[in-house]
């Protein structure tokens, strides 16, 4: 009877089910990571991740019928997609082009699914884990074009920062001039208004 208890619970929560395989493939060739699921299940997000980037984005994230580019680290920016943009029969396979060393890591495909519509409570997360590792002699075209590339992306990071730091500064400006504007206009009515109460009779002559 415990047992049943404990059963019916687990299934009515979260769950977790995670499988990993390891994967090599050459320099600069294409790569497939697999990545199934069942097909009665709806898919309401999928994250394809790795460890190492920590914050800096993912490798996919799709959520509620749409893929988050903004989301993406900058290093996968029109090298991945999936094998089936419709994930039919569940299939959530990415595709990685052009692979180069630093694409070495443990990927992990997340997919968070649910049974039915009606059924928003019973809630399964599927976690699979691709530990790729690329192979190979290092071609020197092909490092010098993997360099170049890196290098046109930390760019186009420092590029974003500088842009963003430039606006901050320009605010911080505006707010500084706005607020001298205003206290130096503040002083000189405050001036103005002592210089009335004190000497009324001038400001009327001037009126008249």
């Amino acid at each position: 009877m415990t047992s049943l208890i404990i059963f019916l619970y687990l299934s009515l929560i979260v769950s977790s089910i995670a499988l990993q395989q390891d994967v090599q493939v050459k320099l600069g060739d294409d790569v497939t990571l697999q990545c199934q699921i069942t097909t009665d299940e709806i898919i309401s997000v999928l994250k394809w991740s790795r460890a190492d980037l920590n914050t800096d984005g993912y490798v996919y994230f799709y959520r509620n019928k749409r893929f988050y580019e903004n989301y993406q680290h900058p290093s996968f920016h029109g090298r991945v997609k999936l094998r089936d943009p419709e994930m039919k029969d569940g299939d959530v396979s990415l595709m990685l082009n052009n692979v180069m060393f630093n694409d070495t890591g443990i990927y992990g495909c997340h997919v968070a699914v649910r049974k039915s519509v009606r059924s928003k409570r019973a809630h399964t997360e599927i976690s699979h884990f691709i530990n790729l590792t690329v192979t190979g002699e290092i071609d020197k075209t092909m490092l010098e074009q993997q360099l170049k590339e890196k290098g046109a992306t930390d760019g186009n990071m420092y590029d974003r920062k500088a842009e963003t730091l430039n606006i901050q500064i320009v605010v911080v400006v505006i707010v500084l001039v706005t607020t001298v504007i205003g206290f130096m206009a503040f002083l000189r009515f405050k001036r103005r208004k002592e210089q009335f109460i004190a000497n009324p009779s001038d400001e009327s002559e001037e009126m008249a």
